[in-house]
């Protein structure tokens, strides 16, 4: 039987180095293969982090742009705020100034917009209870040819300023109407000063 062994010897020597060499082919196999997908992940990984990189960025990039646009928004409306305060203070400086002073300019105001005609001026309660004792002849005085105005005594309901009357025809020369007027220019020379 000793040559039944060496047969069955032989054969299992054969089928070790078989299945060994089935077990190395699988092994090379399976690392290449794993390799390959080693490979291939790291390829799959590095597109994936570039567009979440690129997402982050244009997120970034967006975020940005929005909060420089809110930053101009506030700051304008800022400035926005800040005219209008000097504006309301010049209003309110200019009801408030002495009754000479006030009523100067009033003058200046009638000469530049009455008309040549018989007519009416109205202030308000304050200012006609303020009117200097020589109103009257400065008015007269300060008129163009052809015009004539009386004050009346009806309160116009107004801040400040006059309403010119002219049968039926009414000229408002308010302080509120005429800085309504003059708002444009005035909040441009405002900023200017104030922003340059």
């Amino acid at each position: 039987m000793a040559g039944l062994d060496k047969i069955l010897e032989g054969i299992r020597s054969e089928s070790a180095k078989a299945v060994d060499s089935v077990m190395n082919e699988a092994k090379a196999e399976y690392d290449a293969q794993m390799e390959d997908a080693r490979k291939e992940a790291g390829s799959q990984a590095q597109k994936i982090l570039a567009r979440a990189k690129a997402q982050a960025d244009d997120l970034i990039a967006r975020a940005d742009s929005a909060a420089a646009l809110e930053e101009r928004r506030m700051l304008l409306g800022a400035k926005q705020e800040i005219i209008s305060d000097v504006i309301s203070r010049a209003k309110e400086a200019f009801v408030s100034l002495p009754a000479d002073k006030y009523f100067d300019l009033i003058l200046k105001l009638v000469r530049r917009n009455a008309l040549p005609r018989e007519g009416e001026i109205c202030f308000s309660r304050r200012d006609f209870e303020r009117l200097p004792k020589d109103f009257a002849a400065k008015l007269v005085a300060a008129l163009p040819k052809g015009a004539s105005l009386n004050v009346s005594r009806e309160d116009a309901k107004i801040e400040g300023g006059f309403i010119l009357k002219y049968d039926g025809l009414e000229q408002n020369l308010s302080v509120g109407e005429i800085f309504e007027e003059m708002k444009d220019a005035m909040t441009d020379a405002a900023g200017k000063v104030l922003f340059s």
